[in-house]
């Protein structure tokens, strides 16, 4: 059986995965800070709005919207205001730190515009929606299941603080996600004139 794959529209990655995501499927971005996890994402949401006019929502758990708008128009030129005011891109700040609304409005926001593709950015934040780690398990377990019933193609990005070992901050994300992309950077030294 063929799976049915979304192209990210993000250079030279579509080959490497053979076409794209799995359609429907939730693809977990890891890494550390300022490795591009936003980037990576709001750019699948862009490309795909661009390219393909497959509508995206993106849900920060943590930046200010209108901070990310500035950060990525002068810095990559992508047109996120004119996606907006198409009905192609949906960005929104979660600003409740109650799980159960926080599901509401992944509801409302994709079902605003029928979106195809959704991001929610960082999944690590839902740490503060509970008070020990069963219950963050459970609630990533019941997030995993509602994005399935949603059917969008999701990333979710999740923060590793540098220097710890694994590739998610609870333990469980990658086992409710059906892919993983671990982003890095490398610091480079330039060489100095002699």
């Amino acid at each position: 059986m063929k799976i049915e794959r979304v192209k990210t529209g993000i250079k030279g990655l579509d080959i490497l995965l053979q076409g794209g995501f799995p359609k429907g499927s939730t693809i977990l971005i890891t890494g550390g800070p300022g490795a591009g996890k936003t980037i990576f994402s709001l750019e699948y949401l862009v490309k795909g709005a661009q390219k393909f006019k497959e509508r995206g929502v993106y849900i920060s758990l943590e930046e200010d919207i209108e901070r990310i708008i500035f950060s990525v128009k002068s810095s990559f030129n992508w047109p996120i205001e004119k996606l907006i005011k198409k009905k192609l891109l949906r960005l929104t700040r979660a600003e409740l730190y109650d799980f159960n609304k926080l599901r509401m409005l992944i509801e409302d926001e994709v079902s605003a515009i029928n979106a195809e593709r959704l991001v929610i950015d960082p999944i690590t934040i839902l740490s503060l929606y509970f008070e020990n780690p069963l219950e963050i398990r459970r609630g990533i377990l019941r997030l995993d299941k509602m994005l399935k019933e949603l059917g969008c193609t999701t990333i979710l990005t999740c923060e590793i603080p540098e220097g710890m070992l694994g590739i998610s901050s609870f333990g469980v994300e990658e086992f409710t996600s059906d892919g993983i992309i671990t982003v890095s950077y490398t610091h480079l030294t330039l060489p100095t004139k002699a």
